[in-house]
């Protein structure tokens, strides 16, 4: 069925991100897995032609194996919005949500979910120590960024003009956040059911989870299912399934979370176009579930549609 429904899909990956890279990686093993499972699957560029690339090659559906930029914040979405092409993953409202971590983080504060304490400043303003009310060491992210990129460890205050400046790379709206002591666990869900958690350990150069420690091998060791009590496992699942509401998501999503030492589970973001590589987490937690990576592949692609159907055209 799925097959004759979606007989041409276009993969779209690269485009304007800092993470184009990975998109390109996943893209890869997108196509394959379709590839081997009968689809005329097709690579597309989510570049400044990609408007007359779809036109010109009129796919039945578009995966977005995009990650970051406009390929995630809901541009790319509205784009195939209008051209009338069912896609992948999260609409237009939760893909802009999921991106924003501001705006995310304030969804999930009124949800009750616990999220950390943030200080966010606009691209030039000037932050002094005085208006951080939490003590040292911080994080400083890029409002909208994901991989890790544009995120450094402030251990001293003469550190954070320049941590300040890389993640002005990458975001208009930079976060400080104090540095939480906790255990990195990442949960998936697909189509609303729950798949799992699994925990990432770092490898000990790392000062916390880096672009390194997730995209080169040996950098991190991962533990999947996650080794949680039954208690925070619960949380866990439900903080999941929740956030996922909150943002009106859809298709595939992981979210990122620090388990404390008093069994607090602090969600960090949700990431509505997660990581297809072999490297990635959602891929190995669905291993874990007995879904093959095709499997995997075939699910996303069974859950492409648009928020407004096309209009039928008028005889």
């Amino acid at each position: 069925m799925l097959k004759k429904t979606f007989r041409k899909v276009a993969v779209l990956m690269g485009g304007d991100s800092p993470e184009a890279a990975v998109s390109r990686m996943s893209g890869k093993a997108v196509l394959e897995a379709l590839r081997s499972r009968g689809y005329e699957a097709i690579p597309v560029e989510a570049g400044p032609d990609l408007f007359h690339t779809l036109l010109r090659t009129s796919p039945d559906v578009c995966f977005l194996a995009t990650h970051g930029g406009h390929g995630e914040n809901g541009a790319l979405q509205g784009c195939l919005e209008v051209l009338g092409i069912p896609y992948t993953g999260s609409g237009v409202l939760g893909s802009a949500l999921g991106m924003s971590k501001s705006a995310s983080r304030a969804l999930f504060r009124q949800g009750g979910l616990d999220v950390p304490e943030t200080v966010a400043i606009e691209s030039g303003e000037r932050l002094t120590p005085d208006k951080i009310p939490f003590p040292l060491p911080f994080m400083v992210k890029p409002e909208s960024a994901g991989s890790s990129i544009g995120v450094t460890r402030v251990d001293h205050f003469s550190d954070l003009p320049q941590a300040l400046l890389e993640a002005e790379k990458h975001s208009s709206r930079i976060l400080v956040e104090p540095f939480l002591p906790g255990r990195e666990v990442q949960s998936a869900i697909l189509d609303g059911r729950y798949l799992g958690a699994i925990e990432i350990v770092p490898d000990s150069s790392e000062p916390f989870y880096t672009y390194a420690s997730k995209y080169q091998k040996g950098k991190s060791r991962h533990i999947f299912p996650a080794p949680l009590t039954s208690d925070v496992a619960s949380r866990l699942e439900e903080a999941t399934l929740r956030a996922f509401g909150l943002l009106e998501l859809r298709g595939v999503a992981r979210m990122d979370t620090l388990v404390l030492p008093d069994g607090r589970v602090v969600v960090l973001e949700m990431n509505t176009l997660p990581g297809l590589t072999e490297t990635s987490l959602v891929p190995e937690i669905a291993r874990g579930c007995g879904l093959s990576f095709e499997d995997l592949v075939e699910t996303i692609l069974s859950s492409a549609r648009l928020d407004t159907p096309a209009p039928t055209p008028v005889c």
